[in-house]
C-alpha cells in the first residue's frame, strides 16, 4: 500500500522530479560559489557539472540521487550509486592564472539561480494544489 502511495503521490505527479532538480541546483551552486571565491588562486581547477545530463541521469532510471557517505557508521542509499560527476577546468594556457573565468562563473551562476527559482515555485503549486485538494479549500 506505500509503495502504491508513493507511486501515485510523488511519482505520477511529478513532485519528486522537482525535487531532484532543487538537489542539483543546490549542488551546482556551491560548485560555482567555490570557483567565484577562488577566482584568484594560483591553479586552482574551476568545477562544474553538466545540469541537462545529470538530470536525465536522475530522471531517466526514476532512481533517487546518490547519497554520499563520509563515514563507513553511514548508511548508504537503498538504490543503486549514481553521484553527481563533477567538471574540473584548468588553467587553458600558461599565462593564465587559474581555470575560473569570472564572467563565466557569474553567468552560470544566474542560469542556476533561475533554474532553482523555477522549481523550487512549481513544487509549491504543486503542494499548494495538494493542500486545496486534502482541505477541501
Amino acid at each position: 500500500m506505500a509503495n502504491t502511495i508513493n507511486d501515485i503521490f510523488w511519482n505520477k505527479t511529478g513532485i519528486n522530479k522537482f525535487g531532484k532538480m532543487l538537489d542539483i541546483t543546490g549542488h551546482r551552486h556551491k560548485l560555482i560559489s567555490g570557483n567565484i571565491a577562488n577566482a584568484t588562486t594560483p591553479g586552482y581547477a574551476a568545477k562544474d557539472i553538466d545540469f541537462k545530463s545529470e538530470m536525465q541521469k536522475a530522471l531517466g532510471s526514476g532512481q533517487q540521487l546518490a547519497m554520499k557517505t563520509t563515514s563507513g557508521k553511514h548508511l548508504g542509499n537503498t538504490g543503486p550509486q549514481s553521484e553527481i560527476q563533477v567538471i574540473e577546468h584548468g588553467p587553458e594556457s600558461d599565462d593564465d592564472l587559474n581555470g575560473v573565468d569570472i564572467d563565466t562563473e557569474i553567468t552560470n551562476m544566474a542560469v542556476n539561480q533561475m533554474r532553482y527559482s523555477i522549481g523550487a515555485r512549481m513544487l509549491q503549486k504543486k503542494m499548494s494544489f495538494f493542500k486545496k485538494v486534502i482541505t477541501g479549500r
